[in-house]
């Protein structure tokens, strides 16, 4: 009978080490359920990540191919404006100016044949001449025929020239374009030219500066121009003047070309326009 409590003990180790090999068991079970559910998933995440990476590189193509597309529409029109512009100039100088020198020379004629009118005549002549000085001015802006040689020349002439009418210093720094004109091409001289004529316009009629500096800066496949004036800055009071179509047409003219317009300017403190370009 000594031997019957031995016999229990061997039993209960026997059942608990053949309890603990099935809690074992059960555990690896689970364990390995659980890794294969945490497989499905992850694969399932995968194939998701997959598809909406898939989903992403569709989308930026279709963008891309957008942003082409409206690059190419507003080059075209643009297109369309330059030569709607060299139309209404040639008409202008053929048309208008013809009919300006013949009224000059009338008035010339009138003068030697009514000598009591001929003080009242001069000036009438002098309104005349200065009105045929404005119709090539405008002529003039109308058609940049400065770029036939190269963006640098031009706009080495249109800051001069700036200069000289409105008497205020204004300073260039154009290194990044070659004057031979290569480095601007697609059209997007024109739209360098038009924006820096709108922005030293608006600085003559609204700024109020006595210096202006110029910066053109090529940077990979960019490039970007920067007018700065030391004026009145854009306040409450000039906005309407100087924050209204002039701002508006560059940033929609840059929009357009699809580069990005920034305007940094406060009271008292001078006007910074910078315009980034592609080059493309």
């Amino acid at each position: 009978m000594s031997h019957v409590p031995q016999v229990i003990q061997i039993d209960i180790v026997v059942a608990g080490a053949c309890v603990l090999a099935w809690l074992a068991v059960l555990l690896l079970w689970r364990q390995r359920r659980e890794r294969s559910a945490f497989g499905r998933i992850e694969a399932r995440l995968r194939t998701h990540l997959a598809q909406e990476r898939g989903s992403r590189a569709l989308t930026e193509q279709a963008l891309a191919d957008t942003r082409r597309q409206v690059c190419h529409l507003s080059k075209s029109q643009q297109s369309l404006r330059d030569a709607d512009r060299r139309r209404i100039a040639r008409d202008l100088h053929d048309d208008l100016g013809q009919h300006l020198l013949a009224m000059s020379f009338e008035l010339g004629a009138l003068a030697e044949q009514h000598p009591a009118l001929k003080e009242a005549l001069q000036k009438v002549d002098e309104r005349v001449a200065q009105t045929l000085r404005s119709m090539r001015a405008i002529v003039r802006d109308l058609q940049p025929e400065g770029l036939s040689e190269g963006l640098r020349g031009a706009v080495e002439q249109q800051v001069a020239q700036f200069s000289r009418l409105s008497g205020i210093a204004c300073q260039l720094d154009a290194d990044a374009i070659a004057t031979d004109g290569k480095v601007v091409g697609g059209g997007m001289d024109k739209v360098v030219y038009r924006i820096l004529q709108e922005s030293l316009s608006n600085i003559a009629r609204h700024a109020q500066a006595s210096q202006v500096s110029v910066g053109i800066r090529r940077a990979e496949d960019r490039l970007s121009l920067t007018v700065r004036d030391n004026g009145i800055g854009i306040g409450a009071a000039q906005a309407p003047a100087r924050g209204g179509n002039g701002l508006r047409g560059m940033a929609e003219r840059v929009s357009e070309a699809g580069g990005q317009f920034d305007v940094a300017t406060a009271p008292g403190m001078g006007t910074a326009l910078t315009m980034s370009l592609p080059l493309q």
